[in-house]
């Protein structure tokens, strides 16, 4: 349906189907592409930063929304806690046996966006953000 190829409407998906054909036709087109360009160390090194990069980010759609609903209600303290033990051992991991830079690099920044999500949670749960009224009242508008 047309509805696929709008952003707005990117992963809901009219038919199951349409989902599948995506990925396969992603995944053949860049499996395709990797081993047209396999003998290129620029490629392969771009594509594994490209790799740890998706995955340093995957917190940072939650971490926005969190911000954009002023809560992080229904959120799993634990999991992000765990979330957030995880990458800083992977991360330790990485510096202490000099992985590729990209490696450190990309989970200092998990860590950072892990720390930032429980930093929201606590400014959330103990300072709770007011709704905001829909009219102004000359009242409402005096200096705090």
């Amino acid at each position: 349906s047309v509805a696929d190829f709008d952003l707005n409407y990117f992963w809901h998906w009219s038919k199951f189907t349409d989902y599948i054909q995506c990925v396969l036709t992603f995944t053949g087109v860049t499996g395709y592409i990797t081993y047209l360009w396999l003998d290129s160390s620029l490629f392969v090194e771009m594509l594994g930063f490209l790799a740890v990069f998706t995955e340093a980010m995957l917190g940072v759609p939650q971490l926005y929304r969190n911000y954009q609903n002023r809560s992080t209600e229904g959120m799993s303290v634990k999991m992000v806690l765990m979330w957030t033990s995880g990458d800083t051992f992977k991360t330790v991991y990485f510096i202490l046996n000099q992985a590729p830079f990209q490696f450190s690099i990309c989970g200092l920044l998990q860590v950072f966006v892990d720390i930032a999500i429980l930093l929201q949670v606590y400014l959330y749960s103990y300072y709770p953000q007011k709704p905001m009224s829909h009219t102004a009242h000359p009242a409402s508008t005096k200096a705090l």
